[in-house]
């Protein structure tokens, strides 16, 4: 665990807290929103062709799977409180220097999100 990771305290389902530590902020976005409101089981071994490898990429499914391998995952529909910690993160990315072209990339949004996102507009993207 990264305990100088800016998001560490932010106020996501308990749930949630140990799946983002495993595999980042943006692929557990990405799990709750496929799978948001559903159990999903995590197998021990990950196959190029398995569905949490489509949503997530081969990296970020063989961490879960060494994280949590045999066990069913409970996804709450967590989403707009990973979208408020992503949020932050880019807030505070952004005071640290990183441009906007790179935050975009980073998190695969639009340049023009990660705008509205820095003017404090909140919205549902």
């Amino acid at each position: 665990m990264n305990m100088k990771h800016p998001l560490l305290g932010a106020r996501l389902p308990e749930s949630l807290m140990e799946i983002r530590e495993t595999i980042g902020l943006n692929n557990t976005l990405k799990l709750v929103t496929n799978y948001g409101g559903t159990r999903v089981f995590v197998p021990k071994r990950i196959h190029d062709q398995h569905r949490l490898v489509n949503v997530l990429g081969l990296k970020a499914a063989n961490q879960l799977s060494r994280r949590f391998g045999g066990e069913s995952l409970t996804l709450v529909r967590g989403a707009s409180a990973l979208r408020a910690s992503r949020n932050k993160e880019i807030i505070e990315q952004y005071s640290k220097g990183v441009r906007v072209a790179d935050l975009a990339r980073t998190f695969a949004l639009t340049e023009r999100r990660i705008y509205t996102i820095l003017s404090g507009v909140s919205d549902q993207a």
